[in-house]
């Protein structure tokens, strides 16, 4: 077998298990149908969280998803979740690509992984999309919300998710969750941040909610999209999906937007959306409510502002896990060391006009 390993990615990798393609190829052909001649491994662009790579055989190409080496932390990284939720929706509303197996076997590559279809398309990785014409953007943003629709509108029973997650008080029991993992990642705490918590734990939304299944991790670069077209051909990084309110997954879509243009993952702040052909936030929220049938006047502030609490203690894990040596790239340190962005533009959007 000429086998080879490459990586395709612009960062120096850091903490990817190393793969033994010999062993990995043996194990394929024989648990994942169809499967022969694995020849090479290319780390991919992104998977801060976890790394991915293109697998190249003589029946095919695929995608190898992978837990990073090293210490985790406690339900991080839950691939066996994934992969529940990914097999699920295959062939349903929501474009997924086709799994082949989950290996929870240590000895393979060293963590757990799993292998699904390589789905040819392109990811739009900055959300003013500047490599697209401007007569095409505003399509994609229709093609990204009513996507979201689509997976809210799943149902949950017929496909056999009602176990996934829990009913009722979801934004309690997250704000709760991930209060805790920021001040275990970074128990010094940052103001900001501290502040932050404090005013959305007063603002908690009390009402009566669908549980809906959530993505997660609602955002553009979240999406695949067919080349030369608006259409999406697969929705990918369902590490973080469960059940719960979806004015969570619409406020982290919304929310990311409302970052700086400059910063590690641009937004939209200061930047003339309609000059550029993009559609506003309150268009996008507006679109989505009404496919949902809920009120178009919802006031999305809390909603966005708590999508960037949760980036924040996401980054304060990633800052933890740079300085244990555990992080795929080195811009995991980058972003846990500016996770006071994420902080502050929660809290612009708590003071901003509806």
């Amino acid at each position: 077998m000429n086998a080879s390993v490459s990586s395709i990615a612009p960062d120096r990798v850091v903490s990817t298990p190393p793969l033994d393609l010999g062993r990995l190829g043996t194990y394929l052909q024989v648990h994942a149908a169809g499967f022969r001649g694995l020849r090479q491994a290319e780390r991919l662009v992104g998977g801060n969280s976890n790394p991915i790579w293109r697998l190249t055989a003589d029946s095919g190409q695929y995608i190898l998803r992978t837990q990073p080496a090293g210490q985790l932390l406690k339900s991080a990284h839950a691939l066996d979740r994934e992969f529940r939720i990914l097999s699920a929706l295959y062939g349903s509303a929501v474009p997924v690509p086709k799994l082949h197996v989950l290996c929870n076997e240590l000895d393979v590559v060293g963590v757990q992984f799993y292998l699904m279809d390589f789905v040819d398309g392109v990811v739009h990785r900055h959300v003013g999309l500047p490599e697209l014409p401007r007569e095409r953007r505003a399509d994609i943003y229709v093609a990204a919300i009513d996507n979201l629709v689509a997976i809210h509108r799943t149902d949950i029973d017929a496909l056999g998710l009602r176990d996934f997650g829990r009913a009722g008080n979801y934004f309690e029991r997250q704000l709760h969750r991930w209060t805790q993992q920021y001040r275990t990642a970074m128990p010094e705490g940052v103001a900001e941040m501290d502040e932050l918590i404090g005013r959305l734990q007063t603002a908690l939304p009390r009402a009566e909610h669908p549980t809906v299944l959530l993505h997660g991790d609602s955002r553009l670069d979240n999406l695949m999209f067919e080349r030369d077209g608006d259409r999406v051909v697969a929705v990918l990084d369902w590490e973080l999906s469960t059940l719960g309110h979806p004015l969570a997954d619409l406020g982290q879509f919304l929310g990311v937007q409302e970052l700086p243009a400059d910063y590690l993952l641009p937004g939209l702040a200061g930047i003339d959306r309609a000059a550029a052909g993009l559609p506003d936030s309150a268009w996008m929220a507006d679109r989505y409510l009404r496919a949902m049938q809920m009120d178009p006047r919802t006031d999305m502030r809390f909603y966005k502002a708590f999508a960037m609490f949760r980036q924040a203690a996401m980054s304060a894990g990633l800052r933890r896990r740079a300085a244990l040596g555990t992080a795929v790239a080195e811009s995991a340190l980058l972003f846990g060391n500016t996770m006071d962005v994420f902080a502050r533009t929660g809290l612009n959007t708590l003071e901003s006009i509806p």
